[in-house]
């Protein structure tokens, strides 16, 4: 049988209420007999029950994540770096993971939904209009982390625009004027969007007229990148590619191995991401890295300061971590 309030309050020789304020950090007592109590309530293995504290304030502490089933490699660094900020403010998580398929979503979100939850937060998935439609019909806050889904979900992202400008500005300057992208074909999700648009307009402000070939691969998978060095041949077309997910960008460099490619005397590869992934190639990638963990800290401390409006988009910090996969070709 669980141990209650009561419980406790029998044993100390106090009132359950007293109990009650004590453990809630509520209320005046000395400190010999809050810390009797805390201790009686260890010993006696009491857990609170957070579902009935929420309803006594109104309010839960209990925040719902979104984590899509396909393979993302910077999923743990966004989830730990919310574990972080919502264990240090006293938040908790419930980790749901979703499908693609519409239908699966659906079920998924009404599941988390029946939890009462102070917040959802969607990890960079897309979210389809009929799964939205009961996200934005429920009674809880909303928040797109590394993903920008509309105006009507605040987001919290790496400027992807931004980021390709300062790419391909760094491969400019390392001589290089063939340039690819790949894993960044889908034509529907925003952060592909936004990559290409980027990738485009950087290269024009250099004078370079892109190459609609050059924008190459949907998935972010370790196949993408196989397949892209299949594709163009050797030798390449380009001197430089930018890998969509550090996980293409993998498969970019192992298929040049593959097949004959010197890197980076061959091919530049610039991977976007930078997880650690980065860190255990041979040679070690360049990268444009995104700040994860300080994506998954602010989702918590925006959440907790309630100052998100549905417009609201912050950017968080891209740092160009050379490696070993760039070469100067002036």
């Amino acid at each position: 049988m669980a141990i209650t309030i009561k419980d406790i309050a029998n044993k100390a020789g106090i009132s359950a209420a007293s109990v009650s304020r004590i453990l809630t950090n509520r209320g005046r007592f000395s400190e010999a007999t809050a810390q009797r109590v805390r201790q009686l309530a260890h010993e006696m293995g009491y857990y609170k029950n957070q579902s009935a504290a929420d309803l006594s304030q109104k309010e839960s502490r209990v925040i719902g994540v979104l984590v899509p089933t396909t393979h993302t490699n910077f999923a743990d660094e966004i989830i730990k770096g919310m574990q972080t900020k919502a264990f240090e403010l006293d938040y908790e998580l419930l980790i749901a993971f979703v499908e693609t398929d519409s239908q699966q979503q659906i079920k998924t979100v009404k599941s988390l939904l029946s939890r009462q939850l102070l917040a959802v937060v969607m990890l960079a998935i897309d979210i389809e209009d009929p799964v939205f439609e009961v996200l934005t019909k429920a009674d809880v806050r909303l928040l797109s982390v590394s993903n920008q889904l509309n105006n009507v979900i605040p987001s919290i992202s790496s400027d992807n625009y931004a980021m390709m400008h300062t790419i391909v500005d760094y491969l400019y300057n390392q001589g290089h004027r063939k340039m690819a992208l790949i894993g960044a074909s889908n034509p529907d999700p925003i952060v592909a969007i936004l990559r290409r648009k980027g990738f485009i307009d950087a290269l024009l402000d250099h004078g370079i007229t892109y190459n609609p070939d050059f924008i190459w691969g949907v998935e972010n998978a370790y196949q993408t990148g196989l397949d892209a060095i299949k594709k163009f041949g050797n030798p390449l077309p380009f001197t430089a590619a930018i890998g969509s997910a550090d996980i293409i960008s993998i498969g970019l460099l192992n298929g040049a191995k593959d097949a004959g490619i010197a890197v980076p005397d061959d091919l530049s590869i610039v991977t976007i991401d930078g997880t650690e992934l980065t860190q255990i190639t041979r040679p070690i990638l360049t990268a444009a890295q995104q700040n994860f963990a300080q994506m998954g800290e602010l989702a918590i401390t925006t959440l907790a300061d309630q100052n998100l409006s549905p417009h609201t988009i912050i950017f968080t910090d891209i740092t160009l971590k050379p490696g070993d996969t760039v070469a100067n070709i002036n």
